[in-house]
């Protein structure tokens, strides 16, 4: 299985873009996923504040991470590309590069004001709703 990694601000086109790649059948792209918070979490738990670092090697610690990942991905272990999307990556590059050294990172990018826009209108038209 091959991963690469979306990323983005908020209304900066993530969702678009995870939901044209979710077109073609051999990728499996959806909305966020928990995967990034998951990774974090568990390096966190194994951070060297812990006590119980000592006891989790540097190998170990790589094979549980990218147990994260597949576990999640496993229903879709058929599918030749799958694109991760959260936020959260862009600030786990480093863990990226050693566990995928052949993943990409597409980061969607927008002009601030127009994601401000964005956000207006769609705050201004739930506002219509209620």
């Amino acid at each position: 299985m091959k991963a690469h990694f979306i990323s983005g601000l908020p209304r900066s086109g993530s969702t678009l873009l995870a939901a044209l790649l979710r077109q073609n059948p051999r990728f499996h792209s959806a909305m966020t996923s928990p995967v990034a918070g998951l990774a974090e979490r568990m390096l966190e738990a194994m951070s060297e504040d812990i006590e119980f670092s000592v006891f989790i090697s540097p190998e170990q610690k790589r094979a549980l991470i990218v147990s994260i990942f597949s576990a999640y991905y496993h229903p879709q272990a058929d599918k030749e590309i799958i694109f991760d999307t959260n936020r959260l990556w862009c600030s786990k590059l480093p863990l990226i590069r050693e566990l995928f050294p052949e993943a990409k990172v597409i980061c969607c990018v927008r002009n601030i004001a127009w994601i401000m826009d964005s956000i207006e209108v769609t705050i201004y038209q739930y506002l219509l709703t209620i």
